[in-house]
């Protein structure tokens, strides 16, 4: 699935630029369990970013990481998030490490969540400059995460998507 960095859209694997904006498309941490049948997103975005911090972790060596890395979340989903930071590399540490799926650098997470801090440890699975020119856009993949932050972050994505309000909700 491919997904518009400017409108926040979706699309086919097929599809390089946006119909609504002309932008070029790039690779989404959303698959299509997180949309619905019509094709709209079924978690919308969150109303304010949510502040993170990550550490680049060596794949090759788990003793060599990065300093913390200070970023915010601008989406959320399932399987990942998409998030701003001004650092893709650092200590000669990039984010990525190359771009094929058996050389991804592993990644910790800490993200603030409104109630609660999660943590979970992931890759980076793209990055793109930012509209701002200054900073970086990540899509990063959640591998690994304990099953109280797995609660924690799910309770979060049903508060976004109404799932709370309509499970409260007199019938």
């Amino acid at each position: 699935m491919k997904e518009c960095p400017s409108c926040g859209r979706n699309y086919d694997n097929d599809k390089r630029f946006c119909p609504m904006d002309g932008t070029q498309l790039v690779e989404s941490v959303q698959n299509s369990g997180d949309l619905d049948g019509a094709g709209r997103r079924r978690i919308p975005k969150p109303p304010n970013p949510l502040p993170m911090r990550l550490t680049i972790i060596d794949q090759g060596d788990d003793g060599r990481r990065s300093r913390v890395i200070q970023g915010l979340v601008h989406d959320v989903s399932q399987q990942g998030m998409r998030v701003e930071t001004g650092t893709v590399e650092t200590g000669h540490l990039n984010i990525v490490r190359d771009h094929t799926v058996a050389f991804k650098n592993k990644i910790e997470v800490e993200v603030d969540l409104p109630r609660e801090t999660i943590k979970f440890t992931g890759f980076a699975a793209w990055y793109k400059p930012s509209s701002d020119g200054v900073n970086w856009m990540v899509g990063v993949y959640i591998r690994d995460m304990s099953a109280a932050n797995r609660q924690a972050y799910d309770k979060y994505l049903d508060s976004l998507s109404g799932v709370e309000e309509k499970a409260s909700a007199p019938a």
